[in-house]
């Protein structure tokens, strides 16, 4: 076979075999698959919504359609919670600002185990604890004087309300 011949016989084959590969790498009868796409990283979860106070409760007084007993119990849990509550952020705020002066000592020279640092933020969650379940136990005790339909209302009013269970 001539070098000519052999070099037409080479083209057509190379051809044939690109034209066979496109063909093939793409049918017309079927959809080009799509590749997943990459998802964000899971995100944390979010925070459990804050229960509702009193004075939230008071503040959709209108749309609850609260009774006067009820409005009057109400504001009296209010006022508790409003000076235990302020109480016990100070508290906690003292707390944080402690750890974070110990944090800072530690950190710029001489160091603290794990030990150390443990026992020093054990007061700060502890004081946080606290918050949290004197607060729930108050939109529990805020929920009580409510109803049921004062619930559901309560519920459908605003974003990030629980609703208490009737008991």
């Amino acid at each position: 076979m001539s070098p000519r011949a052999r070099y037409l016989a080479t083209t057509l084959v190379l051809v044939a075999a690109v034209a066979a590969y496109a063909l093939w790498q793409r049918p017309l009868d079927r959809p080009t698959p799509r590749l997943p796409v990459a998802s964000a990283p899971p995100a944390r979860p979010a925070p459990p919504p804050v229960p509702p106070t009193a004075r939230r409760i008071l503040d959709r007084a209108a749309v609850l359609g609260l009774t006067h007993e009820q409005v009057v119990r109400l504001r009296a849990l209010d006022r508790f919670w409003t000076n235990e509550e302020r109480e016990l952020q100070a508290a906690v705020r003292d707390a944080e600002q402690e750890l974070s002066g110990f944090m800072k000592e530690a950190q710029g020279s001489r160091g603290a185990s794990v030990q150390q640092i443990q026992q020093r933020s054990a007061e700060y969650s502890s004081l946080s604890a606290t918050l949290r379940e004197r607060r729930r136990r108050h939109s529990e005790a805020a929920l009580q004087l409510l109803d049921g339909r004062q619930r559901h209302r309560l519920a459908g009013a605003g974003p990030g309300t629980e609703v208490g269970r009737d008991r």
